[in-house]
């Protein structure tokens, strides 16, 4: 979808194009969402835990992976594992906050989303979402999930 941006934006317009990057930054939390659960459901599995208190586990987790914050306590509580690529996950915390954004508060840059973030964004202005930051949010995407799996379930292969 990324690299069909400019075609659809020269055919359909500008806004077809922004909506589209709105969808990859979207599509990226969910992929980095449904990854570290995965990961996370088969190092409790590894762990020895059994299923129902997995279940508990994951139903307690909840949607805590589509915060950066909530991701790493979650994985400290869990595992005791801290992410240490700390500019990776600064930059994924700032994109999923803009997907927050997107997708709970129509675009519409709030209060806070300012504080949370701290950007030269302007309140009830909307979010700007641009193609390289989609990039750069799926390869950090990538990092930050191979990082978590040789954490906690890489080591034991």
């Amino acid at each position: 979808m990324l690299q069909d941006v400019n075609r659809r934006q020269e055919e359909l317009g500008k806004r077809v194009a922004a909506k589209d990057l709105e969808n990859c930054l979207e599509d990226a939390v969910s992929i980095f969402e449904a990854s570290v659960k995965a990961i996370v459901r088969r190092a409790l599995s590894e762990r020895g835990e059994d299923q129902s208190s997995i279940e508990a586990q994951m139903k307690k987790i909840g949607n805590s992976f589509q915060s950066i914050d909530r991701t790493r306590t979650q994985l400290t509580n869990l595992f005791n594992f801290s992410p240490t690529a700390d500019d990776i996950w600064k930059r994924l915390g700032t994109s999923f906050e803009k997907r927050h954004s997107v997708s709970h508060n129509l675009g519409v840059v709030d209060r806070k989303y300012l504080e949370r973030v701290q950007q030269a964004e302007r309140e009830g202005r909307e979010v700007r979402v641009s193609e390289s930051e989609v990039a750069s949010l799926l390869e950090d995407t990538l990092l930050a999930i191979s990082d978590i799996h040789k954490a906690l379930v890489g080591a034991s292969k």
